[in-house]
C-alpha cells in the first residue's frame, strides 16, 4: 500500500485472542531515551528471563507481578523471525516491592524489549545490542480498521494467528496458555481509526494475566 510506513521495528499486536482492536507502537515511539534502561537495572528475575530467552531462541516470555496476578512481557527483538514461534512457557514471578534500590519499577502491561543494533524508523535514536526499553501501555496506539479498508496483510496475519491458536491451543508469542478476561487501566484511551498501517513485527500477545 502506498500509505504504508516501512517501520520494520514497529510493533503491531493483539491481546487476549481478540481480532479487534489492534495495538500499534511505532519504533520512533518505543526506541527513545526515556524508555531506555540497563539490563542491570531490571529485576534479577527479568534479567534471568532475558538470559534464558537468548539461550533458547524464543521470542518472548510472560513475567508475572505477584500483586494481582498481572504482569509484563519480555521480548528479545533478535529472536523475532518471519515464521511464527511460540513464546517460552516458563512463567517468572517478580515482586516489585522486594527489589533493591535503583531497580527499574515495572507496572502491569509494560512491554520490555531487549534490542538488536539499529536505528528506529525516523533515525532519531539508535539502539545497541542488548539495550533494554520499557514501554508502558499508555504509549500504545489502539486502533481499528473497517473491514473494507483493512490491508490484506493485516487480515491474512490475524487469520493465520487464529489458525495457529486453534491448531495448537496457544497464540503465536502467547505469554500465557489460556486467554482470560482482563481490564485495561482506566486512563487507557478508546480505539480510533488507523490512519497509517505500518510494515512491522506482528505479534499476538495472548494476555497480560496469568
Amino acid at each position: 500500500m502506498s500509505n504504508e510506513l516501512d517501520d520494520r521495528r514497529g510493533l503491531l499486536f493483539t491481546i487476549n485472542g481478540d481480532q479487534e482492536p489492534v495495538y500499534q507502537v511505532m519504533s520512533s515511539a518505543w526506541a527513545q531515551s526515556p524508555n531506555k534502561c540497563s539490563i542491570q537495572d531490571l529485576p534479577l528475575e527479568v534479567q534471568a528471563q532475558i538470559t534464558a530467552l537468548k539461550a533458547n531462541g524464543k521470542p518472548g516470555a510472560f513475567v508475572e507481578l505477584v500483586q494481582g496476578d498481572v504482569g509484563v512481557y519480555v521480548i528479545v527483538e533478535s529472536n523475532i523471525t518471519r515464521l511464527p514461534e511460540a513464546a517460552s512457557e516458563d512463567v517468572t514471578l517478580v515482586d516489585p516491592n522486594a527489589q533493591p534500590p535503583g531497580t527499574r519499577v515495572l507496572a502491569p502491561y509494560d512491554i520490555i524489549i531487549c534490542t538488536k543494533e539499529g536505528d528506529n524508523y525516523d533515525a532519531t535514536h539508535t539502539t545497541q545490542e542488548d539495550d533494554c526499553y520499557v514501554v508502558n501501555c499508555q504509549s500504545w496506539g489502539r486502533f481499528f480498521l473497517p473491514q473494507v479498508q483493512e490491508p490484506e496483510y493485516v487480515t491474512t496475519t490475524k487469520r493465520f494467528l487464529l489458525l495457529l491458536e486453534s491448531l495448537h491451543g496457544r497464540n503465536y508469542l502467547s505469554m500465557c496458555p489460556d486467554p482470560v478476561s482482563e481490564v485495561l487501566p482506566p486512563d487507557f484511551g478508546p480505539a480510533v481509526s488507523a490512519i497509517v498501517p505500518i510494515n512491522c513485527y506482528v505479534l499476538n500477545l495472548s494476555s497480560f494475566k496469568s
